[in-house]
């Protein structure tokens, strides 16, 4: 891994590497997944799946979640875990969580959050060593239009500044005296950053996002080994 990659996750709490992924891996990722949307679509005559959402929200719901157990979606959450060990100092790299697809479009979400994120910091949740690392991988090219991610360079020796986990995310409330910046991530390279640092998501004015999320615990970390290695999440079947 160039050194200069390392220098600057170190200093500005983020690195973009760039060429870490090809173009047709990442194609595959994401036309397996709306492949499950489109069996629902036809299945129920629907127009396209912003129909289904709207009219069949159920059988929406059930393609977003299959949708994070896509087998190349975890392959590569794995490929990349094996990288991640590069920017972590004699590290035992752990997967935090399964990774995440976001598909974000303002048709298909009740909520503003579900698809624009405010100011975070993932180690509110997370709860993972202090050299925690998360990997945002676009599946698309990120225009303007779609809502590029947005990051505070440095934030990430502040500490923690989320007041609570809402939404699943430890929100930054106090933003006023933090300056966003867009970053242009494209299609093929990784997004790396520190677990604290501050980000959120780009207004999303048409189309939809496409990205994959993955977090990295160094289960050498003497922080996390004196914690005893919590672990927030929680992963159990429910009646149907």
């Amino acid at each position: 891994m160039n050194p200069k990659y390392i220098s600057q996750l170190e200093e500005d709490g983020y690195a973009i590497i760039p060429k870490m992924v090809e173009h047709q891996f990442l194609d595959d990722v994401k036309n397996s997944i709306t492949a499950l949307f489109m069996s629902q679509v036809e299945y129920t005559n629907s127009t396209d799946i912003i129909e289904l959402y709207e009219k069949h929200n159920d059988r929406f719901l059930n393609c977003a979640k299959h949708a994070q157990w896509n087998l190349q979606l975890h392959h590569l959450g794995v490929m990349l875990g094996y990288k991640v060990g590069n920017f972590m100092k004699d590290p035992l790299v752990n997967i935090c969580t399964r990774p995440v697809v976001f598909f974000n479009n303002k048709h298909t979400a009740n909520k503003a959050i579900h698809h624009t994120t405010p100011a975070h910091q993932d180690s509110k949740s997370m709860q993972g060593s202090s050299d925690a690392l998360v990997c945002w991988v676009p599946l698309i090219d990120i225009t303007e239009e779609l809502g590029r991610l947005e990051v505070v360079a440095k934030s990430h020796k502040l500490g923690d500044l989320s007041s609570d986990i809402e939404e699943g995310f430890g929100q930054v409330k106090d933003t006023e005296e933090l300056e966003f910046k867009a970053v242009d991530v494209p299609k093929g390279s990784v997004l790396i950053f520190d677990s604290n640092l501050v980000h959120r998501s780009g207004t999303i004015e048409v189309g939809t996002r496409w990205s994959a999320h993955f977090r990295f615990n160094n289960m050498y970390d003497p922080n996390f080994v004196e914690r005893g290695y919590p672990h927030p999440y929680i992963y159990k079947p429910v009646k149907l």
